[in-house]
């Protein structure tokens, strides 16, 4: 009876080990990551940051589109809401919020908030395969920017055209933006809200919108932009997957799951290659089913 007691009991000694091994830090560094990720997009809805953009769309001349962002700050008091995690496609996404009260904005200006709370979230993962949905998704929040800067500030354009013996042989249009925006944020932002302002569409490129009130703004001088129209402006952001311009490889698409016995919450996000499809043509978000 003993030498059975002892064999049982290695045999679950040996599962427990197999299964201990199984426990890496993978899921650990993904979830880390999302909250750090979710730690910049508050630090940009609230503090902002300094962006510039340069196209080149000439009929003669290679497209391009670049635009870089900056964002610098101290800030503290950010928390946690929910934590969801897909252990299939190793994607962590990050709620949280923060209690604003003085902060110090990208121009160097202190600002009294009361009673305002700015929620946020936050994407990560540590494996290749499930970042180009979250790359997508990043460009699209740097464009969407772009284009709040472009509608506040304006854009200078620079154009440049020959035409020898009836033929075009040079065809230069650029444009160029630089301006500090914060106060935007993105409208709806849990993954069960109606009309989420993030999300994905059926080709899997992503789309983000911004909203922020046109009376808070200031150009990269910190001159008060005098703005006529809409008190709260609305603008979209796109991002794609792949670049089939320079013929990028493309990778597989997360499909985030729920597993409600874990502690860390498991929940379809809508993500390209998830069921339910990604929200329908009008780039509406929809909450997960």
């Amino acid at each position: 009876m003993r030498a059975i007691t002892t064999v049982t009991l290695a045999l679950l000694l040996t599962v427990f080990a197999a299964s201990a091994q199984a426990q890496g830090n993978k899921q650990l560094m993904s979830e880390r990551m999302a909250q750090q990720d979710l730690k910049r997009n508050l630090v940009e809805a609230v503090i902002g940051f300094k962006v510039k953009s340069e196209t080149e769309f000439g009929l003669t001349e290679d497209a391009k589109y670049q635009a870089d962002t900056k964002a610098a700050a101290v800030i503290k008091g950010i928390k946690v809401d929910k934590m969801i995690y897909d252990r299939e496609k190793d994607v962590a996404l990050c709620f949280g919020h923060i209690e604003l009260k003085d902060v110090v904005n990208v121009l160097g200006e202190r600002i009294s908030f009361k009673d305002v709370r700015v929620e946020g979230f936050g994407f990560g993962t540590m494996t290749e395969t499930s970042r180009p949905a979250l790359r997508a998704l990043r460009a699209a929040q740097i464009n969407a920017y772009d284009e709040m800067a472009t509608l506040l500030v304006g854009e200078k354009i620079l154009s440049r055209s020959t035409a020898e013996n009836f033929i075009l042989t040079k065809d230069s249009n650029r444009s160029k933006v630089c301006a500090a925006v914060f106060g935007a944020y993105i409208p709806n932002p849990g993954i069960g809200s109606p009309n989420r302002g993030w999300g994905w569409d059926e080709s899997g490129n992503a789309f983000v919108f911004l909203e922020m009130d046109a009376r808070k703004v200031k150009d990269v001088l910190g001159n008060l932009m005098v703005y006529k129209g809409e008190n709260i402006l609305r603008v979209m952001g796109r991002g794609a997957q792949k670049d089939e311009l320079s013929d990028a490889p493309d990778g597989q698409n997360p499909n985030l799951v729920r597993d409600p016995g874990s502690k860390t919450q498991y929940q379809d996000l809508g993500m390209p290659g998830s069921k339910p499809p990604a929200p329908p043509a009008d780039l509406t978000g929809k909450p997960a089913q």
